[in-house]
């Protein structure tokens, strides 16, 4: 039988290589609890970005100027059907407003009104009408076949793009059923059954940040 006599010296060694060893993180094991927030904190920031950067409309396909030709507006003529006005109240945040008209062309609304562009979930009727109070143009949309829908998510980055008429929200909208788009404007709209590019530009023209809006120079 063969017996192993360890020295004192040799303990004393042992014993500093296993506080070196700790004092490094050896034989423990790696705390990745920092690691792992960091990467949340990464991932989160990422996501983030690439919405905002959707919702301005960086990953939309590159479109044409809008061709000024089109939908251009007759004088004297009248584009559209004229709605009572139904004031401008506002009302807290959360509460439900009747309107006259569907989608509303006026009324009471919330404080704050949505960001322009396009959008992808329907947004409630009470913050859309501020935009109209803006001056803005709100296209409505529902049951719209493929092909219609991307000709008229054309058109609406075209005259984004442009400048012009950055003050525009195109969203879905279930309550329209007489119709498959509607465009609005304060105390103003007109429904289509299809896309129709001529009839969209020249509503637009004819009332975009219009004398009917009670703010129509507001952001």
């Amino acid at each position: 039988m063969t017996v192993t006599v360890t020295t004192r010296r040799e303990r004393r060694e042992k014993e500093k290589r296993k506080r070196r060893r700790q004092s490094q993180g050896g034989g423990r094991a790696p705390d990745r609890t920092g690691t792992f927030i960091t990467i949340a904190i990464v991932a989160i920031v990422l996501v983030g970005g690439v919405l905002l950067l959707r919702q301005v409309g960086a990953f939309d396909p590159a479109t044409a100027s809008l061709d000024p030709n089109v939908g251009q507006v007759a004088a004297g003529e009248v584009v559209g059907t004229k709605y009572a006005n139904e004031g401008t109240g506002h009302v807290p945040d959360g509460q439900k407003v009747t309107y006259n008209t569907n989608p509303p062309t006026s009324g009471a609304h919330w404080g704050s009104p949505a960001s322009w562009g396009i959008k992808d979930t329907q947004l409630p009727d009470e913050t859309t009408v501020h935009n109209l109070e803006h001056g803005g143009i709100v296209i409505t949309y529902n049951q719209l076949s493929p092909d219609d829908l991307s000709k008229l998510k054309t058109l609406v980055r075209q005259m984004l793009a442009g400048g012009q008429y950055r003050k525009m929200i195109l969203e879905p909208y279930d309550r329209l059923t007489d119709a498959k788009i509607a465009v609005s404007a304060w105390t103003w709209q007109v429904k289509l059954n299809a896309f129709d590019e001529t009839q969209i530009v020249k509503f637009v023209r004819a009332h975009y940040q219009g004398p009917d809006a009670p703010e129509p120079n507001a952001a």
